[in-house]
């Protein structure tokens, strides 16, 4: 069972948790019920996007303005959406993800330090948007990623599929899990 994340829920009575397995997918679930007369996003009120980054540990301040991370969170669950559906993704999609994440590699340099044998990457402090559009990148170009991308049947969240035979079916068992089978229980009763 995942562990709730401390998000200001507002109005809305429900939890956000990160059930993604992923950095991009966790981030793409920053809505719940997306598109429902449930729907609830969970960067309002701003100082959310701040409580997540730290939740998931990510180490780059927020620079940009919140705009960028709501086009950015429905890009992505555009994309692992359609994947998790079993269609493929609008190549536009996709595009832009490896233009956004090509231009935050390409700030990167390779330096060699003093007495090193070894070169290695330096990055100028990347934004918490270039860390999520990376993760996003490597995440698509990750076959056995890729295949293991997967919906929640209630809520829609993306999550990575870690069982044997594939088989999840719901973000968290506790919520939307237990909430299909109470469905299931009371369609029972009302048979009989």
């Amino acid at each position: 069972m995942a562990l709730p994340v401390d998000l200001d829920p507002g109005s809305y009575d429900g939890t956000y948790k990160l059930i993604g397995g992923a950095l991009a997918l966790d981030f793409a679930n920053l809505v719940s019920y997306r598109g429902t007369s449930r729907h609830h996003d969970w960067l309002e009120p701003a100082s959310n996007a701040e409580r997540w980054r730290r939740a998931v540990g990510l180490h780059a301040p927020i620079t940009s303005g919140s705009d960028r991370f709501v086009e950015l969170r429905e890009l992505l669950a555009g994309i692992f959406l359609a994947v998790a559906d079993g269609t493929s993704p609008a190549p536009a999609g996709v595009d832009r993800v490896g233009r956004l994440a090509a231009h935050s590699w390409t700030r990167r340099t390779l330096r060699l330090a003093r007495d090193a044998h070894v070169a290695a990457w330096t990055d100028p402090a990347p934004s918490m948007l270039d860390e999520l559009v990376r993760d996003a990148a490597s995440l698509l170009t990750s076959g056995a990623g890729m295949s293991r991308v997967a919906a929640c049947e209630g809520c829609r969240w993306v999550f990575l599929d870690a069982t044997r035979n594939r088989s999840r079916r719901w973000c968290d068992p506790a919520d939307c899990g237990n909430r299909a089978r109470q469905r299931r229980h009371y369609q029972r009763r009302r048979r009989t």
